[in-house]
């Protein structure tokens, strides 16, 4: 995975396809979605997991949205190095490491928003369970977060107007829903924004 990013950011440099959206107006479009939270706030971290090129930083300073500091973590070095690069001398109180959550079970938490966006959409054609693999991450994700985790998947409730892709997974929100109940009941899912191109579907875990 993180070979496959490296050869993206080569072929592509600092674009929104390195990162596998499929333009920018698709990005903001899922961003967007996550406003839907009502803890930000002057007094509360973020920490952004699979934070590419710290595009969400970028977009809660455009929108105004208010925040302590934010915590951008990612697997791939080359990307981070990317990171510190753009936002170098920057004063918005922003950190960037690299890490992999998948590692070592459960964590301490260290924000109190959490965003994962677009980490659980690879199909890995059986050799990880693509659902022990979702719940893994969801729940070593969750655990970092002191009050709200976001995370977003492809829909397995398909449109008819786009063609089914292999190399993607389609969750079921129901498989999904059921598994985050385990971990708290306090979950919205959204499932009611316009395909972007194809139908997904956001949880919202409130602790």
């Amino acid at each position: 995975m993180i070979e496959r990013y490296s050869k993206r950011l080569d072929q592509l440099g600092h674009d929104v396809r390195t990162l596998g959206w499929g333009s920018l107006e698709q990005q903001r479009h899922r961003f967007m979605q996550t406003l839907c939270c009502k803890n930000f706030a002057n007094d509360k971290s973020i920490l952004d997991i699979g934070c590419g090129f710290g595009d969400y930083l970028a977009y809660l300073i455009e929108k105004n949205i208010p925040f302590k500091n934010y915590k951008g973590i990612d697997i791939n070095p080359d990307l981070i190095d990317q990171c510190i690069k753009i936002w170098k001398g920057r004063n918005f109180h922003a950190s960037f490491r690299v890490e992999n959550i998948t590692e070592g079970g459960q964590k301490k938490s260290i924000a109190d928003i959490g965003i994962m966006l677009g980490l659980l959409n690879l199909n890995h054609y059986g050799k990880i369970d693509n659902y022990n693999y979702s719940f893994n991450l969801i729940r070593n994700a969750f655990s970092l977060v002191s009050e709200t985790l976001i995370v977003d998947f492809l829909s397995s409730k398909l449109t008819p107007q786009y063609p089914k892709e292999e190399f993607v997974f389609y969750h079921d929100p129901s498989a999904i829903l059921e598994f985050v109940l385990s971990l708290t009941s306090n979950v919205v899912l959204k499932h009611d924004y316009a395909p972007i191109p194809q139908k997904e579907f956001m949880l919202f875990l409130y602790k």
